[in-house]
């Protein structure tokens, strides 16, 4: 009891002086960025947050964007199998608030950011909400938080877990703090044997863990076949046409395919053009006409009966879009600062996926679709060659597909697993 006592009190001195040294750029952040605005009272236990209605409280967490997304299969499949329950759902970043109340406020979940780890701050929070569950997603587990929900008896999870080579020297360090955050949580659900012994080098239990692959990459699949007629119809292709439509693009990859473009087009090949930023299209168009495409706008009226190339400049479109295309590129792939966006995108279109060399930022979903030959990686020296044959032969196109539909139904299989287990750990609440 002592030693959790100086572990706590500890905690809290480190958790002070790293709020301190990071002063400055927080409050530089809040006078010249305007961040933190409509957070702050909540961060520091000022504003307490509510959740209406009666029934039993679950709780999910992570940190960010990637980790409050992957939440969403799960919070809907819970919704539907367990409708009593109600639902929270915080992250530590503005912007994972903000993905959260995007995704989970329609299904009727209380949002808001997690207040900071003090234990003077959170532990009056979740007393107040008293949650039956808290979900902590990949490895966001916050010490004050995690204890406090255990002491008032609340079963307490770990999905799609993971620990860095970096986070698993730092808490073997300090073995107490390590303990202390990892050995309250009831059940982990881990990626990966890598992570099941990392761990375990940190004194989990063997029989804690279970291994069920990565949530990361699922995301239910929905049909595309309309979509695809009602999009060509719409965009004006004609049964020959063949389209290749390049998502989420930056400037250095609109460089890259205004080389190859006009020779495409000779092969009745129609390319959509989908801006990542709509704010940089001067830089866009800039580049086309130095290669000498011509183009036409979405928002003008325009379609490929008038143009080979067309600039769709509309946002909120490009995963429907995907299911028009022969071949998708995905965008920021060329871009060494960017490092790519969504590869799952063109796959659940049923659309061969084409890549640049440059995909940092979907490292380990990358890394799958490479191993697995379902992605088509591009060289600038090269793309026109690799592009040419997949748009001469089907057959290659259909082989990608087939990979592909394959992956998806393996992520499928981690999903279900990984549901099955919270069922059961669910069904054995007592309300």
């Amino acid at each position: 009891m002592i030693g959790r006592w100086l572990t706590s009190r500890f905690y809290d001195a480190f958790l002070i002086c790293a709020f301190l040294v990071g002063a400055p750029r927080i409050f530089y952040k809040v006078l010249f960025h305007g961040k933190y605005i409509n957070s702050w009272k909540i961060r520091l236990g000022i504003e307490k947050p509510k959740v209406k209605g009666e029934g039993p409280l679950v709780w999910f967490h992570g940190a960010s964007v990637g980790e409050v997304s992957l939440l969403a299969p799960l919070l809907k499949k819970w919704r539907a199998e367990f409708p009593e329950w109600r639902f929270v759902v915080t992250a530590c970043s503005e912007a994972g608030v903000h993905t959260a109340q995007r995704l989970y406020a329609p299904l009727g979940a209380t949002v808001f950011v997690l207040p900071l780890d003090l234990s003077c701050i959170i532990k009056p929070v979740i007393r107040s909400l008293a949650p039956q569950i808290v979900v902590f997603s990949e490895g966001d587990c916050w010490f004050h938080f995690l204890t406090e929900t255990k002491r008032l008896g609340a079963k307490a999870f770990l999905i799609n877990g993971k620990l860095s080579e970096h986070s698993c020297k730092r808490f073997t360090f300090f073995k107490r703090l390590g303990r202390s955050c990892f050995s309250p949580l009831d059940l982990f659900l881990v990626q990966d044997e890598l992570y099941k012994q990392r761990f375990i080098q940190l004194g989990v239990p063997l029989n804690k863990i279970r291994v069920c692959g990565n949530l990361k990459t699922f995301v239910e699949t929905e049909a595309s076949v309309n979509n695809r007629d009602f999009w060509r119809k719409k965009l004006q292709l004609s049964p020959r046409d063949q389209l290749i439509v390049l998502g989420s693009v930056h400037p250095k990859d609109v460089e890259v395919w205004a080389e190859v473009a006009q020779h495409l087009n000779k092969l009745s090949t129609k390319i959509l053009w989908v801006p990542r930023h709509l704010e940089r299209l001067r830089e866009h168009t800039r580049l086309l006409a130095k290669a000498g495409v011509s183009y036409g706008f979405w928002s003008k009226g325009a379609s490929f009966s008038q143009y080979n190339s067309l600039i769709m400049d509309e946002m909120g479109v490009l995963k429907d879009l995907y299911a028009a295309a022969e071949l998708a590129f995905v965008g920021g792939t060329f871009d060494p600062s960017v490092g790519g966006h969504n590869l799952l995108e063109p796959l659940q279109k049923e659309v061969p996926l084409m890549f640049g060399p440059h995909i940092h930022a979907q490292s380990v979903l990358a890394e799958l679709l490479r191993k697995k030959e379902i992605g088509v990686p591009l060289e600038r020296g090269s793309l026109l060659e690799v592009v040419e044959e997949l748009l001469r032969d089907e057959k290659k196109r259909q082989r990608y597909l087939e990979k592909g539909r394959d992956f998806l139904k393996g992520e499928e299989k981690i999903f279900k697993q990984t549901w099955e287990i919270l069922k059961e750990q669910i069904a054995c609440i007592k309300i």
